[in-house]
């Protein structure tokens, strides 16, 4: 048994009418004539530019238009476009009546009369202009984000920088009293080994002289040997100081590569966002 399967035409169910009451509650409508003059608005349109109705009818399309945009060649290839028939969809920059700036997610329609020529232009718009504010409120904190992070990193850096300059100033200042310590350390070593000997030549009468000789001779090789490490370490000191102030300057420097790269995704982001 075969299925029968009606295929209609296919044609709009919902009545015009109330289609058009719906998008008329909903957005933002307005109607210009050839001239780009207002010959009906909505109250949500009117409302959205801080008008009334009644104030807008007759009003010139330029009125809600930035000057820049109004003395562009943009503008007149714009009307240009939509009496040839074209639709133009973009988001758009309005003035309000204080002048304040508005940001439109905007549609202008071509009206065609029954001779198929363009009589009119139907515009239909959603205010974006709280979104649009929100984002160039991110855009900026994004734009500082960078300067305050590169601007902390670097000074901290400096700190650092100048704290290891610090430490090793101070290590070599060590290391000079080392040296000090150790020339004297050899010069009592010296004098002890002089004891000795005279202690020697000295026989059973120097034999406590010679005691203390071989005490201070035996204190002087304990200070040398402490000497010896306290080098050892200074010298470890300076190698990590300057370890550690490689790794901070090629830090700052990966921190403004990160930065350049950080607004280079900004400018690509701001892109997005215009249009």
């Amino acid at each position: 048994m075969e299925n029968n399967i009606n295929i209609k035409n296919n044609r709009q169910v919902l009545n015009s009418d109330a289609v058009l009451s719906a998008l008329e509650t909903s957005l933002a409508m307005i109607e210009f004539n050839l001239n780009k003059e207002v010959i009906w608005v909505n109250d949500n349109f009117a409302n959205t530019l801080g008008y009334t109705v009644d104030e807008m009818i007759n009003m010139s399309h330029k009125q809600f238009c930035t000057t820049e945009f109004v003395y562009s060649r943009g503008y007149q290839e714009f009307w240009d476009s939509l009496h040839k028939g074209f639709k133009f969809q973009e988001k758009i920059q309005r003035l309000g009546k204080r002048g304040n700036l508005l940001w439109l997610e905007a549609t202008y329609i071509p009206i065609f009369n029954e001779e198929g020529k363009v009589e009119g232009v139907l515009k239909m718009a959603t205010d974006i202009t709280e979104r649009e504010n929100r984002t160039g409120d991110i855009i900026t904190k994004l734009k500082e984000m960078p300067e305050e992070l590169v601007e902390l990193v670097v000074t901290n850096s400096i700190e650092q920088i100048d704290a290891l300059q610090s430490l090793k100033s101070q290590t070599e200042l060590i290391r000079e009293v080392s040296k000090l310590i150790r020339n004297i350390s050899a010069q009592t070593n010296m004098l002890a080994i002089n004891a000795a000997i005279e202690a020697a030549h000295a026989g059973v009468h120097g034999r406590g002289f010679k005691v203390v000789a071989d005490e201070v001779r035996k204190l002087a090789g304990n200070v040398s040997e402490s000497i010896n490490q306290v080098n050892n370490n200074v010298d470890h000191i300076i190698f990590e100081v300057t370890k550690v102030g490689d790794i901070t300057e090629n830090l700052q420097k990966s921190v403004k590569e990160t930065k350049s790269r950080f607004e280079k995704t900004i400018s690509e982001f701001e892109g997005v966002a215009v249009n």
